[in-house]
């Protein structure tokens, strides 16, 4: 009688080959692929199924976030550099509130103290200009909150003074009130002639185009005796930034030789010599947009000074950028500036993973558990 055959039972697989697939089953996209392999970036063929942490590469992962920024960087200074600003200039009614001086007050007298600093309300962000007996005496611009202040030179006896602004078209404001001081000093000098000064320093009549302060040409007798004055007599009403500009100034009275000095308003400061009476432009540069009052003292050769007030609005430049202006501004520009916000999120989360691998890697649990096992 045949024995029958005991049937042939398999091995069972243990925990770890069932729960693990074995080396030959295993096999990452990129082996397939000899070019994503350098990169290891490719997930497993099994979708869901998780790789070891050797398999990330992150130094590529930080390679193309750099290449996303600088494409990022280039691809915002392109389109500053491509806009382009267009003005149309439209006529418009003048203001209708004048330029008010609230002090000093009608009737004041003033003693020994000259320049006075004129205050008073006027229309907002118009140009207010102050005179002394119908003659220009100072300039600035009105402040968003509708009030100005300038200082005015003063000569002994009676002095008129008057306020008016302009819109951005030069249009003048109402008429306002005028203001009668009396101003007296202890050592009287005689004020000397003055010359014809402009009605408004932003026009200069019969002069045009962007060099009109280095055109203008003064007319009046310039002359030399009692206290010296100054007066702004040429400025820009709105100027652009990172560009030279010019300033003109009238100088005449007291003992020559002149000594000037210029507050721009920016933290610069500019020192110039005159031998004499006479109109003289000086150079001015801001590199930032706002709004800049100008003061400028005269020092004869007696001690004697004067002041002058005049204030300038500086504009951003929308001129199109050269190809310079772009390299400049990408090397300069912060990647914290870039138009996505979530790429400095990606570029921090990336360097904390990879920050973590290496702990991982040279401190791990992994790596103690190799090396107690080695030791015993």
């Amino acid at each position: 009688m045949k024995t029958p055959q005991k049937a042939k039972t398999q091995p069972r697989k243990s925990a770890r080959s069932r729960t693990q697939p074995s080396a030959a089953s295993v096999k990452l996209a990129h082996e397939k692929r000899p070019v994503l392999r350098h990169f290891r970036l490719v997930s497993h063929k099994h979708t869901g199924t998780l790789i070891h942490f050797r398999h990330t590469s992150h130094v590529a992962l930080m390679g193309i976030l750099v290449l996303v920024g600088f494409f990022l960087v280039i691809s915002q200074n392109l389109t500053q550099a491509a806009n382009v600003t267009v003005g149309v200039v439209v006529q418009g009614p003048a203001p209708s509130v004048g330029a008010l001086i609230t002090s000093p007050i009608d009737g004041f007298s003033i003693v020994n103290l000259n320049p006075v600093q004129v205050e008073g309300t006027c229309a907002p962000r118009t140009f207010v200009v102050a005179y002394n007996d119908n003659t220009l005496a100072g300039s600035t611009i009105c402040s968003n909150d509708g009030v100005f202040s300038v200082g005015v030179q003063l000569h002994t006896g009676k002095n008129v003074l008057t306020a008016r602004n302009f819109d951005d078209l030069n249009q003048p404001g109402p008429d306002t009130p005028a203001v009668t001081v009396n101003f007296s000093e202890e050592e009287v000098l005689q004020d000397a002639p003055k010359p014809d000064l402009p009605e408004n320093p932003v026009i200069i009549p019969g002069v045009t185009g962007p060099n009109e302060c280095e055109d203008y040409n003064p007319s009046g007798l310039l002359t030399t005796g009692g206290k010296p004055r100054v007066a702004v007599v040429c400025v820009p009403r709105t100027i652009e930034q990172n560009k030279d500009h010019r300033v003109g100034i009238l100088v005449w009275g007291g003992t020559p030789p002149y000594a000037l000095s210029f507050e721009w308003g920016s933290g610069e400061s500019t020192l110039i010599s005159m031998d004499a009476p006479g109109y003289r432009t000086v150079k001015v540069h801001y590199a930032s947009s706002g709004v800049y009052n100008i003061n400028v003292k005269v020092t004869d050769r007696s001690s004697n000074a004067a002041t002058g007030e005049s204030a300038v609005e500086v504009v951003k430049n929308n001129q199109p950028q050269t190809f310079t202006d772009v390299v400049n501004g990408i090397f300069t520009t912060s990647w914290f500036e870039t138009p996505v916000p979530l790429y400095v999120i990606a570029v921090g989360l990336t360097m904390g993973f990879w920050a973590g691998d290496l702990f991982d890697r040279h401190f791990g649990a992994r790596r103690l558990t190799k090396q107690r096992r080695r030791r015993a």
